[in-house]
């Protein structure tokens, strides 16, 4: 039985919890009270946080005299790559054009095909003395610090002399170092062409060159992989068949350039690749597109095109040999009337190929405007063949390449209707390049030829002492020989001052029908919108890669 508590009792624990509640008041009053006491103590209250700043925006991106942007990397892909970078007697076509970024001339064309200066300031013939004198750039200095001079220019003329690289050279009898900046060449025959093709040489330095080896030898081992000019990029990375780069020099001689500060170039041989890189973006430029219909095609989805002078096409005769049946002049000429190549040039070139009907395209400083010896006309061709005495036509043989087998049977298909029978003789590269530059060949070969806004071309394939198609096997009547060697006469500083010779020139070749001129094709240079560059418009070996840039993309 529990026990209840008295009053008293009850009383007394009330008391009791009483007393222990203001104890506990008592105790949070001093612990509030010492809380505020410590915070009153403390460091003064912070102020809110000043917001930041805007950031600041950013710098207007530094731009050339005429806008031109600094600055980027541009990308190219591209579908031949070099094999030699810093040894010009040893390089192919490919390979120079690579390095115009590097190695630079003494003068170059400009878009009329006139000499301008660049390693060169000017320079003079004197046709009575037979020299020319060069006066040389001063201020510019190669990638290894060396000085250009009169004495870097002749050794760049010996050596293209002494490995026969130098067009011309044969003629060159002395290199005679004046002053500094000053050289003369002693000659023993000078023309405008020949200023032209002394021009054209790129220099390397010589001391790089002599110091990289105890022999020759080894010093041509180590320039094939080290190019050292005076150019606006130097080359920093180079993996064969696969990866270039280019980076900007900063000691350049021409104030304010280079524009980019680098170049990337990747080798994409397929067409097909080449075209969805740069489609899907991720290339700026493809550098030496010849897919006429791929270009075509991306020019229509919104890319740009540099459309260049692209390959003299041309059907060439064993006409030389008098046992030929092309020694007869009415036989070539009958060729000429079989082939539609307005016809032609459409169905190869979607349009972009010109057709030609003189030893000229029209864009060509020696085109006859309105010459036109031997349109379409078969049944003219087949006169001409039974005059000849070959009434019924007759059988041959043209050489040619897998590459032109489109062109090859085309030509067959209209020489068949009028009874010339044609077999394609397919060769390949060694034995093509062989024949057609070195040993010759027996009936007929398509071929082509570059084409030089200067006029030159006519020289350098078809002259009297052509450097292309030097075999023998083109006839070339002697009053055609006479008004090529009248054009290349010393009085006459360029090709304009020549112009009418040349031009007397291509009308006598067409009345001779030394060859049979079929269309001229077009290069060119893919690019997308933001990109900026002359390249492929002049000539394949005319790149101002000093002048490239991009905008801000």
């Amino acid at each position: 039985m529990s026990k209840q508590a008295t009053k008293s009792e009850r009383e007394s624990v009330k008391e009791v919890k009483l007393t222990m509640k203001k104890l506990l008041l008592i105790a949070l009053s001093v612990i509030l009270i010492s809380a505020l006491f410590i915070g009153s103590c403390a460091e003064p209250e912070k102020p809110a946080p000043t917001p930041a700043p805007a950031p600041a925006p950013a710098p207007e991106p530094k731009t050339g005299p005429e806008g031109q942007e600094y600055g980027g990397t541009m990308k190219f892909v591209r579908g031949q790559f070099p094999k030699v970078l810093g040894y010009p007697p040893e390089f192919a076509p490919g390979d120079s054009i690579a390095m115009l970024p590097v190695l630079e001339r003494l003068a170059e064309w400009d878009e009329k095909g006139i000499m301008i200066p660049v390693l060169a300031e000017s320079w003079e013939t004197d046709p009575v003395n037979k020299t020319v004198t060069w006066h040389l750039r001063e201020g510019v200095q190669f990638h290894d610090g060396t000085d250009w001079n009169a004495e870097a220019c002749r050794w760049n003329f010996q050596m293209g002399i002494d490995t026969a690289r130098l067009t011309d050279g044969q003629f060159v009898e002395s290199l005679e170092v004046i002053d500094e900046y000053t050289i003369v060449m002693h000659v023993t025959f000078v023309s405008w062409m020949s200023i032209e093709n002394f021009g054209l040489m790129v220099s390397i330095s010589p001391t790089a060159f002599e110091n990289a080896g105890a022999t020759d030898e080894e010093r041509i081992e180590w320039a094939r992989m080290n190019p050292v000019g005076t150019g606006p990029f130097t080359v920093a990375v180079f993996q064969r068949d696969d990866f270039l780069r280019y980076e900007k020099n900063d000691n350049y001689w021409q104030e304010g350039m280079p524009y980019l500060d680098a170049m990337e170039v990747r080798f994409i041989p397929d067409t097909m690749v080449a075209a969805a890189t740069m489609e899907a973006g991720e290339a700026d430029v493809w550098t030496d597109a010849s897919a006429i219909q791929m270009m075509l095609d991306l020019e229509e989805k919104g890319l740009d095109i540099n459309w260049g002078p692209g390959m003299f096409y041309l059907l060439a005769f064993n006409s030389s040999d008098p046992e030929s049946i092309f020694y007869d002049q009415k036989v070539r000429a009958a060729i000429e009337y079989a082939i539609n190549r307005p016809a032609l040039a459409e169905m190869l070139g979607y349009g972009q190929y010109e057709p030609l009907h003189q030893m000229a395209s029209s864009i060509w400083p020696g085109y006859v405007e309105g010459y036109d010896p031997r349109p379409y006309n078969p049944d003219k061709a087949r006169e001409l063949l039974a005059e000849a005495g070959y009434p019924d036509g007759f059988k041959t043989t043209m050489m040619l390449t897998e590459m032109g087998m489109d062109t090859g049977s085309a030509i067959q298909a209209y020489l068949g209707e009028v009874g010339i029978e044609v077999d394609l003789d397919v060769a390949d590269m060694g034995r093509y390049f062989g024949s057609v530059f070195g040993i010759g060949w027996d009936d007929m070969v398509l071929t082509a030829s570059g084409i030089n806004p200067s006029a030159t071309d006519l020289f350098i394939h078809f002259g009297p002492s052509p450097m292309t198609f030097r075999t023998g096997n083109i006839w070339k009547s002697d009053e055609y020989l006479k008004l090529c060697e009248e054009a290349l006469d010393s009085k006459y500083a360029d090709a304009y001052e020549a112009i009418d010779k040349i031009r007397a020139a291509i009308r006598q070749g067409g009345e001779d029908a030394m060859i049979v001129p079929l269309y001229r094709t077009s290069s060119g240079q893919v690019m997308q919108t933001y990109v900026h560059s002359d390249y492929q418009l002049i000539h394949g070996i005319m790149w101002f890669s000093y002048d490239d840039w991009m905008e801000e993309h």
